[in-house]
């Protein structure tokens, strides 16, 4: 009968991973055993006690198969000779079908129907049934007669009553055959048969030798299969299912430990300790840790129900011991196990005996000191447990001296044990208080001094030898770890994933076999991978030396002053927080200054012992840095300068080694503050640590950074170690010359000189890392000169606006997800950007057109798109170490007069130009794309103060010839791939360069002007990227070299009429030829051919636009059907304010409106340009391409086109257009004047006539003006002949003044002879509507006026008030105001004075004004107001105009850069920036030579509210020459505020300009008294007849007109802040 399923053998739990187990427990291997382990599959029967001797000799399983056979046949003849009892009839015939004379398959099916019967009845005496079958199991039987004979045994073994005999006779049979492939067969039958182990009496002889046999066995089955599988699966981590040989094991252990705790007796002494020795030579074998487990499992059971021998007792523990110690899993199981020992009567022996393995340490063999780490841990736990839950104490006062005894003799691995041992002690609460209620501690420092002084001495020998070891170990460390992966689970040298996993083994690569790990100390830390060998190899001395530093804090002050000494002494060994205890300590007792006498060598030791140790954590380091230079300050002023020295040398001999990026830094910061305040004639040896470091710098980057003949830049990334803060160690060097250099220039020359020296050679040096050149051509390029040539270090670079197209703003950068596959985008969405928020100080603003897709094409032929992280950028970290001094250096000049000023050591004139030639040599050869391009950013500002190159005449000319020459031939730099910029973005900065050079211009040739020009011009189409630039700069050209742009002048319209129609050029085109339309003398050689290319710029884009409409139309015509809605108000978006929910219109939304004024502006300065004689010729050819045929076939001439052909009619024969009214025109005698108005075409004609003599006044209205005609008609006396007048009036009355005889019709029909009966004339009725209507019609003054304010800032000036508060400006401002306009006087102006009082001069007596035939500007100048500090409303009223303005330009004489938000206004848009090229104070200014400042040259600048487009050629600095000035910034004033008035009514409705108002009035009083509505004024007779003799009603007159000029009704008609909206109009 079969065993209950409860009791059936359970195969253990393995672990989750077989790789991981693999190779993990090897150390066993190593523990001799008294007795090897069997190696063949039989053993021999060790002696039996006396008791059993007689029934074990005789019962042994001996001899052949066949006799054993026949001597069982026999008893069972002589004891069982009847037959089976309780089976069916057919149960004999199929028992004597089993004989074996029978053939082999007619057996196995009796023995098939014979195995059902016997499951079917409970048969009895069933041994003769097999007895005749037994030979089936006979070893020469094939397979199948094996398995039947297996499974007719495993049914009768099954039956219930066995005979004892039948138990012994089926035991000697399933053990009969010890060689085959059915043990788990076998192993079945034979706990059936014993019933688990329980019941044993029919073989109790024979089970011992079948269990030790059968041991060796299974073992040797499963780690055969254990390896196949694994070869099978070798890169499987984890085996999903044990195999059978492992399942056969575990079973056959569940069985002895079965057998142990019912029949313990069944095993002899000499048995047990076979078994013993057998169970732990497996576990030493084994790669399975379920093994360990079953067997921890059979110790226990040994240990609980039977003994352990007592020469086993001392192995048998260290077994358990690495157990414990190596498997996690299975640590609290052997745990358990050793507490039943501890707790057993044999526990204190037990401990003895773990103290005595501790004792016999230093003569054991290295491969076994595993063991004592697992004494040690379970001695550890002991004392953990303190006698807890009975276990035995281990007394510390008997523990120390043994541990002290072990070391005598040096042996590095047991003083290792002894170290780690007394760290877990001082690492546990309980054992801590113990020691520290220890009174005598000698014993624990000694053993820790002698340890660690050993290992010193160990260290410092294998340092020796270890320099050609390198390759060496890490091939043995590589091949130990590939290894371990086969190791056992008890190996002392586990796999990497094993000791992650939990394996307490991990091993180091140590020789002799020692460990370090994470699980054999809790204090353990792994070593990092920083750290040199001997600091990992003393792990456990810091580790101990961490938790003795704990210890000392309850002690006194001379304990702990020992303790104190003993770190110092070894502080290469402390752990980071001791040692910074250790240095806190001393320095709060002083031990670091004179008054202790071994100050200078607890110096030396901190260096040594800290500062020098690479592994040390930053901040240890820096503390001991500070503590040092905290003791240098002190001793400064105290000791000797050699002791001074010596102290100062400890640091600074760190520089040239120290790799530590930070650290590096605190030690240069040291070196800094000395060399600051060394001597000029110490300062060279001061700082020569800092230069020697250079040196290896460059020498350790040469390697990586060298230009490979492939590679078209050098990869500036980090050519050495680097930290995010300080750069490379290289950058730290340069960073402290610059601080030096920024901290001496104003007060040392000697030191300058020194260092600009040094500064030069580094920036210049190809070999260094970039981050140090870029370091220093940040400081380099921040050099300024004053007006007197002063030098100065620049607190801004200025360099942020082109810096935005190297896409090195935060904006305008290209990011990861860009470069790696957004080919394809078209960059961010406006919406995105917000850098226009950052752009609101003069100076260091971008560029808003740099605002450009980044959606580059990437996929770049032949190119490797690596991104690589950029080193300089906007905003970016501080572009100086340290803030400069605001003032200007007393020693150091860019220029220096020798025959005004001698030099000498305390003067240094800066060489200037050998600066020059390095940047120009950068330009040419530069092999580091950040180098290049941070030169490209940040020349074109240095360059704009001329006060600093004064003297690099021959450098300035070779720089322009360079970037001339490479931009025609096209040979410089091209970006980086992975940049994703292109060349015209590299020409965009040499053209910004070239542009700032145009200021040098008198020192160049003419031939270099003309080549100047012209490179500009090639710039306008090579590259599209570089048209705005070269448009702009050649804006500056036209002042600054007007015959050159003259020559050129017709190319240059020729190459922009080519890209006109381009949206990102438009508009920078037509505002340049608006400029240059004011300058009649660069086109004064212009013949008709250039006159009309001229024109036709214009008309390419207004068809252009116009085309762009059209298409636009029909788009929106035929998806109307889908926007209509049923009712609602117009869908006019242009008009309408709603714009759909508020939203903005971007600003290419409000360009094109500004743009078609523009063009028509152009075609109106351009056509006033032309000579008189020529301008009839071309009116016809203008007027044909003013108008246009629309879609329907209809002919169409705009608003703005039709002004035009007014305006070309008035001034075709004329340039004097301007005429007076006479407001006394007619004398008493003339007779009362008549008066009447007509509509002809597009004009008004209003004629006054003296009725008597016809003296007559003609104004004619018009939209482009409006002019007066005086007439007198020469009445002549009626021949003497003729008849007199008889009928009409009284013939008496004709000599009378009352007499009517002519009349305003008939000076009309003077003039006009009615035969166009399609368009007549429209006389308007005299009535009060009509007269309001003309009335209106005057109030549109004939030219635009604009409004700029104009405000001075004076030195050192930055808030508003004080700003508005000045009075008085400086003599170049006052020539700048001068130039700009006219002085004129106020009071009773007759034009508009843009809000100004005329009455009674409250906002000043006089001011600028400026006017051409088409526009007014009249300047708000803030310094003409009346200015009262003591009348609160000063301010007020200057800001009252001011802050209306749109445009405002500053004069900036503060020498500081201008804020826009310095005075703030809801109306400011625009700020014209002007500031002098070099800073200069008010008494600089007076003493100069050209005081007005004509000669000198300024920096314009247009910066605008965040929101408001960048469209002027200036908001990119120019550098404009201050005779020039005035025009230049006019006329960017004038574009500025037409712009201004189209962008403050974005949000709906239209700018019109005063020439299209006064044709819309005239075109609604057509429509109002068109012919057929108007009232005739007489009977329907012919007019021309009926006027002539007819005089008008005079009551239907009314009011005689008040005969006013328009200027002053303007005048008198506003008060003095109103301003008409008239006035703000567009011109056309």
């Amino acid at each position: 009968m079969s065993p209950p399923s409860g009791e059936v053998p359970q195969t253990p739990e393995r672990r989750s991973s077989s790789s991981f187990l693999s190779g993990a427990f090897r150390s066993l291997t190593r523990l001799r055993s008294p007795t090897p382990p069997t190696s063949s599959s039989s053993t021999t029967t060790p002696n039996r006690t006396p008791s059993l001797s007689t029934r074990r000799s005789g019962s042994v399983i001996s001899g052949s198969g066949d006799g054993t056979i026949n001597s069982i046949s026999q008893h069972v003849v002589q004891t069982m000779s009847s037959g089976a009892v309780g089976g069916p009839p057919e149960l004999e015939p199929l028992a004597a079908q089993l004989h074996s004379s029978h053939p082999l398959p007619q057996r196995l099916l009796a023995v098939d129907s014979i195995c059902l019967i016997l499951d079917q009845y409970p048969v009895r005496k069933v041994i003769g049934i097999w007895t005749t079958a037994s030979d089936l199991l006979q070893p020469q039987q094939p397979d199948e007669a094996v398995a039947a004979g297996y499974k007719l045994l495993r049914s009768c073994v099954s039956l219930d009553n066995l005979a004892t005999i039948e138990r012994n006779v089926f035991f000697g049979a399933a053990t009969l055959r010890s060689d085959d492939n059915h043990f788990d067969v076998r192993l079945d039958i034979i706990s059936t048969l014993t019933r688990g182990g329980r019941n044993v009496e029919a073989c109790e002889a024979s089970l011992a030798p079948f269990i030790l046999s059968s041991l060796d066995l299974c073992f040797e089955s499963s780690r055969r299969a254990f390896g196949a599988l694994r070869k099978v699966h070798q890169k499987k981590r984890k085996l999903d299912q044990p195999t059978q040989e492992t399942e056969n094991l575990a079973r056959l252990f569940h069985f002895i430990i079965e057998t142990c705790r019912f029949n313990s007796k069944v095993y002899s002494e000499e048995e047990l300790e076979e078994l013993l020795r057998k169970t732990m030579s497996m576990c030493q074998a084994t790669k399975q840790e379920s093994d360990i487990a079953d067997a921890v499992k059979l110790f226990d059971a040994v240990i609980t129900y039977m003994y352990v021998p007592k020469r086993l007792l001392k192995s048998f523990l260290e077994v358990l011991c690495i157990i414990y110690r190596q498997l996690d899993n299975l640590q609290e199981q052997s745990w358990n196990t050793l507490s039943n020992i501890f707790k057993s009567h044999i526990g204190q022996a037990a401990v003895s005996s773990l103290l005595h393995t501790l004792l016999e340490g230093p003569h054991r063999k290295s491969r076994e000191y595993p063991v004592y780490r697992g004494v040690i841990q379970v001695l550890h736990r002991l004392l953990l447990e303190d006698g807890a839950t009975g276990l035995p104490t281990v007394p510390i006062s008997l523990l120390l001296p043994a541990l002290k005894s072990s070391i005598e003799a040096e042996n590095e691995s047991q003083e290792e044990i002894v170290v780690g041992l007394i760290g877990s002690m001082l690492d546990e609460g309980t054992m801590r208080e113990m020691l520290r209620n220890e009174a005598d501690w000698s014993n624990l420092i000694y053993i820790i001094y002698k340890c660690t002084e050993r290992d010193d001495d160990r260290t410092a020998t294998k340092a020796a030898k270890a320099a050609g070891r390198g390759t060496m170990n890490k091939g043995t460390t590589e091949q130990s770890a590939s290894a371990a992966y086969t190791s056992s689970p008890l190996d002392a040298n586990p796999s990497p994933a094993t000791a992650r996993a939990g394996s307490v083994t991990a091993s180091t690569g140590d020789p002799d076999g020692d460990i370090n790990s994470t699980n054999h100390d809790p204090l353990a830390v792994p070593p990092t991978r920083s750290e040199p060998t001997h600091r990992s190899e003393v792990n456990r001395i810091s580790k101990l030396l961490i938790r003795l530093d704990d210890l000392s804090n309850g002690v006194d002050l001379v304990q702990k002053a020992a303790i104190m000494e003993l770190f110092m002494r070894f502080a290469n060994r402390l752990s980071d927080f001791t040692a910074g205890n250790m240095i806190r300590f001393y320095d709060e007792q002083s031990y670091f200054l004179p008054s202790n006498g071994d100050w200078l060598e607890a110096c030396r030791s901190l260096v040594v012992g800290i500062l020098e140790d690479g592994s040390r954590p930053r901040w240890l380091r820096i503390a001991c840095v500070d503590t040092l230079r905290k003791t240098y300050d002190t001793i400064s002023s105290l000791c000797a300068s050699d002791t001074i020295l010596q102290l100062s040398g400890l640091l600074l001999k760190n520089i040239e080694v120290e790799e530590d990026v930070e650290i590096l830094n605190a030690l240069v910061d040291f070196a800094v503050d000395i060399a600051d305040r060394a001597s000029n004639d110490s300062f060279d040896e001061t700082i020569a640590p800092l230069k020697n470091r250079l040196v290896p710098s460059a020498l350790s980057s040469l390697s990586v950074s060298v230009k490979s003949p492939s590679a078209p830049w050098i990869n500036p990334i980090s050519q050495s170690k680097t930290d995010q803060r300080f750069g490379s160690p290289c950058n730290v060097i340069a960073t402290a010359f610059v601080r030096l250099f920024t901290r001496s220039v104003t007060k040392s020359a000697a030191k300058t000189r020194t260092l600009y020296k040094i500064l030069r050679e580094t920036a210049g040096s190809n070999e260094l890392d970039s981050d140090a050149r870029l370091t220093i051509l940040k400081l380099l390029f921040r050099l300024r000169a004053d007006f007197n040539h002063a030098l100065f270090v620049s607190a801004s670079s200025e360099g942020e606006s082109i810096a935005a197209v190297l896409c090195r703003t935060t904006e305008t950068a290209i990011f990861p997800e860009e470069i790696n596959g957004t080919a394809s985008d078209s960059g961010r969405p406006e919406e995105h950007i917000s850098w226009r928020d950052q752009r609101k100080v003069s100076g260091s603003s971008p560029h808003s057109s740099l605002n450009r897709q980044n959606g580059r094409q990437i996929n770049v032929p032949g190119r490797v798109l690596k991104p690589v992280p950029p080193l300089w950028m906007y905003p970016g970290p501080k572009g100086l170490p340290e803030e400069p001094v605001p003032r200007c250096s007393g020693v150091v000049f860019s220029h220096i007069d020798a025959e005004e000023c001698p030099l000498g050591n305390d003067v240094y004139d800066l060489e200037v130009t050998v600066w020059l030639e390095l940047v120009i040599s950068l330009l040419q050869k530069a092999p580091d794309w950040e180098i290049y391009s941070y030169v490209l950013a940040h020349l074109g500002p240095q360059l704009s103060n001329q006060s600093l190159v004064r003297s690099c005449v021959p450098q300035l000319q070779m720089l322009r010839n360079v970037i001339c020459e490479q931009i025609r031939n096209s040979t410089f730099h091209e970006p980086p791939a992975y940049t994703l910029l292109k060349k015209a973005d590299v020409a965009v900065c040499l053209f910004h360069i070239l542009t700032v050079l145009i200021s040098y211009h008198d020192y160049y040739e003419k031939s270099e002007e003309d080549d100047l020009v012209k490179t500009f011009l090639h710039g306008i189409t090579f590259w599209d990227r570089t048209s705005k630039w070269c448009i702009h700069a050649l804006t500056v050209c036209c002042h600054e070299t007007p015959l050159s742009v003259g020559k050129s002048l017709d190319n240059i319209v020729q190459k922009m009429s080519q890209i006109v129609t381009k949206p990102s050029t438009a508009i920078h085109i037509l505002e340049f030829l608006t400029s240059v339309a004011r300058m009649p003398e660069l086109y004064k050689n212009f013949r008709e051919a250039e006159f009309k290319m001229v024109f036709g710029v214009s008309f390419r884009y207004l068809q252009h636009i116009r085309d762009q409409r059209e298409r636009a139309a029909t788009s929106t015509s035929s998806q109307h059907h889908r926007s209509l809605r049923h009712s609602g108000p117009s869908r006019d978006l242009s008009a309408s304010p709603d714009l759909r929910a508020s939203k903005k219109k971007s600003t290419t939304d409000d360009l094109p409106q500004y743009l078609y004024s523009l063009a028509y502006h152009v075609i109106t300065f351009w056509f006033m340009g032309l000579k008189m004689e020529d301008r009839p010729k071309q009116i016809p050819w203008i007027t044909r391409n003013l108008s246009y045929t629309d879609s329907s076939g209809r002919q169409i001439m705009e608003e703005q086109g039709q002004v035009i052909v007014d305006m070309m009619n008035m001034v075709a024969y004329s340039d004097r257009d301007r005429t007076l009214r006479d407001e006394q025109f007619a004398k008493p005698g003339d007779g009362e004047v008549w008066k009447k108005t007509w509509i002809v075409g597009h004009s008004l004609i209003t004629i006054e006539t003296a009725a008597r003599t016809g003296v007559s006044m003609t104004t004619s209205r018009r939209p482009c003006g409006t002019r007066f005609l005086f007439t007198r008609p020469l009445l002549a006396p009626p021949p003497r002949h003729q008849v007199p007048l008889t009928v009409g009036l009284a013939s008496e009355a004709f000599h009378t003044s009352s007499y009517v005889g002519i009349l305003p019709d008939d000076i009309f029909q003077t003039y006009y002879s009615p035969l166009n009966l399609t368009d007549p004339p429209i006389p308007l009725p005299n009535d009060d509507m009509s007269r309001r209507a003309i009335a209106s019609f005057d109030f549109n003054a004939p030219v635009d006026s604009h409004k700029v304010g104009v405000i001075y800032i004076g030195e050192g000036q930055t808030h508003e008030k004080e700003i508005l508060m000045n009075s008085i400006g400086s003599a170049p401002y006052t020539s700048f105001l001068n130039d700009l306009g006219t002085l004129v006087r106020l009071k009773n102006a007759k034009f508009n004075t843009g809000g100004l009082d005329f009455r009674n001069d409250m906002d000043g007596e006089f001011t600028y004004c400026w006017r051409d035939r088409c526009i007014e500007l009249i300047f708000h100048v803030p310094t003409m107001m009346p200015t009262d500090p003591d009348d609160d409303m000063t301010y007020p009223n200057k800001k009252r105009h001011i802050g209306n303005d749109y445009v405002n330009i500053i004069f900036n004489d503060s020498g500081l850069p201008y804020n826009f938000d310095t005075i703030p206004s809801a109306f400011n848009y625009v700020h014209i920036v002007i500031t002098p090229e070099s800073k200069a104070s008010f008494v600089d200014k007076r003493m100069a030579t050209d005081p007005d400042g004509k000669n000198r040259y300024y920096k314009v600048q247009v910066i605008t509210r965040p929101e408001f487009p960048d469209i002027s050629p200036a908001v990119e600095p120019k550098i404009v020459c201050g005779k020039y000035v005035a025009a230049y910034c006019r006329l960017i004033a004038i574009n500025a505020n037409v712009f201004s008035q189209v962008w403050s009514i974005r949000e709906g409705g239209e700018s019109v300009s005063s020439w299209r108002n006064r044709l819309r009035e005239i075109k609604r009083l057509r429509e109002r008294y068109g012919a057929r509505d108007a009232p005739a004024p007489s009977p329907p007779s012919p007019v021309a007849h009926q006027g002539m003799f007819s005089p008008p009603n005079r009551e239907s007159q009314g009011k005689p007109f008040n005969r006013t000029s328009v200027a002053t009704f303007i005048s008198e008609g506003t008060n003095r802040s109103s301003i008409t909206s008239s006035s703000q109009d567009v011109a056309l």
